[in-house]
């Protein structure tokens, strides 16, 4: 991990402050890491070329599907 000394305008810390700087400046890293995340996965999903998404993808659903209602009979 880095730190990363920035020039603000004063203007925008008087009307954000540091802290809500801080903290749009790290909302917008992590963002960027997931959408980082997600090229790299539908990537791997594209290579993977023996695999049919689309009957996975019901599997998966149906499966969801399944423990959501045994959660809710439980409540």
């Amino acid at each position: 991990m880095r730190t990363l000394q920035i020039t603000i305008q004063d203007d925008l810390v008087q009307h954000f402050g540091m802290e809500g700087i801080q903290k749009f400046i790290e909302g917008e890293l992590a963002f960027q890491r997931f959408k980082l995340m997600e090229a790299e996965i539908q990537k791997a999903m594209h290579d993977a070329k023996d695999v049919n998404w689309q009957i996975e993808f019901e599997k998966a659903r149906e499966e969801a599907f399944k423990e959501y209602q045994l959660k809710r009979l439980e409540k």
